[in-house]
């Protein structure tokens, strides 16, 4: 990280990240538990190591198009699903079989939604220079990010959020020290 910011795409930040041991389960409980969006999560992440903490017109503009996305697209999707494989796929009159193969179609879609969401957040750095930092300071910008955004949804970072955002930073930025991480995620 020292010497240039990285030139790896949001998406592809995210699903590196994800695929991380024990990210999956944090992000679930984050996204159940606090209603935390989870792109916008692994955005502030990103941004840290892109441009740092976020100044308000970037801040303002991803979570103003990201809460109209998500309630309007993403979770209307993902509940679709969820219901779906509870209870929906399971009751008579519908076959069981054709109603399982609609909801991985709406699973695909919900995917793709996700990653169209990924692209606009993106796009909004187009204009924007990537900053040159060191991990500590990368790891900072991240945290300064999230702080802000779980200001702005209303979420108190408790010990076990912060624990789960020390999962996601880590695999974020595998370079990080994680007492430098937990370190920033207490103050």
């Amino acid at each position: 990280m020292s010497g240039s910011a990285s030139a790896e795409s949001f998406w592809d930040f995210s699903v590196r990240t994800y695929r991380s041991d024990g990210v999956p389960e944090a992000c679930l409980s984050l996204q159940d538990d606090h209603t935390v969006d989870v792109n916008m999560l692994l955005y502030c992440c990103w941004c840290g190591e892109r441009v740092g903490p976020f100044d308000d017109a970037l801040f303002d503009a991803a979570v103003a198009f990201s809460e109209s996305w998500f309630e309007n697209v993403v979770v209307k999707l993902r509940d679709a699903r969820r219901w779906m494989k509870q209870d929906g796929c399971h009751t008579a009159p519908i076959e069981e079989e054709p109603c399982l193969r609609l909801r991985e179609k709406i699973k695909q879609v919900e995917f793709a939604a996700e990653k169209l969401q990924e692209e606009a957040l993106e796009s909004l750095l187009s204009n924007r220079p990537s900053t040159e930092a060191v991990v500590a300071d990368v790891v900072a910008g991240a945290v300064s990010n999230l702080a802000r955004y779980f200001g702005h949804i209303g979420q108190p970072v408790s010990d076990d959020v912060q624990t789960k955002l020390a999962v996601i930073v880590c695999a974020a930025f595998p370079d990080a020290d994680g007492e430098v991480v937990a370190r920033a995620l207490r103050t």
